[in-house]
């Protein structure tokens, strides 16, 4: 698969995880059923998170990620442990819409490169951002149950 590819499927799979979001209110985006670990906000943040954090840790290429990101949505956080601000619907919108132009600005060229620390047995910067859009196919299935789960 050659680097154009990778990239255009990394655009159809953000488009999908944005329209996802569509008619999802403020309140929406905070209920957390019975069933669920998270809520529509914490997924849609960790996707963002966890697409740069992968690259960086093992890619071993900086992309900057907000610290308060990290903190609010890296694997392992939860909603019932928030304090302070959370970031609205429309701020993860904004970097969900631009995190893919920047991935694609920062690897070009680099998709080949051996990673810094192989992530599950995957030796390239391209194998684990190809890796992030299974990742995000999961996140985006947990968005599309919870908003069923919290129509109004």
């Amino acid at each position: 698969m050659n680097e154009e590819q990778i990239f255009q499927q990394i655009d159809m799979v953000r488009k999908a995880t944005l329209k996802g979001m569509d008619s999802v209110t403020e309140e929406q985006a905070d209920k957390q059923p019975g069933g669920f670990s998270n809520t529509i906000r914490w997924n849609l943040g960790h996707i963002y998170v966890v697409q740069n954090s992968l690259i960086a840790k093992f890619g071993g290429i900086p992309i900057e990620t907000p610290s308060r990101y990290i903190e609010l949505f890296a694997p392992g956080t939860k909603p019932a442990d928030w304090q302070g601000d959370v970031s609205s619907l429309a701020e993860l919108k904004q970097e969900l819409e631009e995190q893919p132009a920047r991935l694609k600005e920062t690897l070009t060229g680099k998709l080949d490169d051996e990673a810094a620390e192989a992530f599950l047995s995957l030796p390239t910067v391209g194998e684990i951002l190809n890796f992030t859009l299974y990742h995000e196919g999961v996140h985006g299935g947990m968005i599309k149950a919870l908003k069923a789960n919290t129509a109004e």
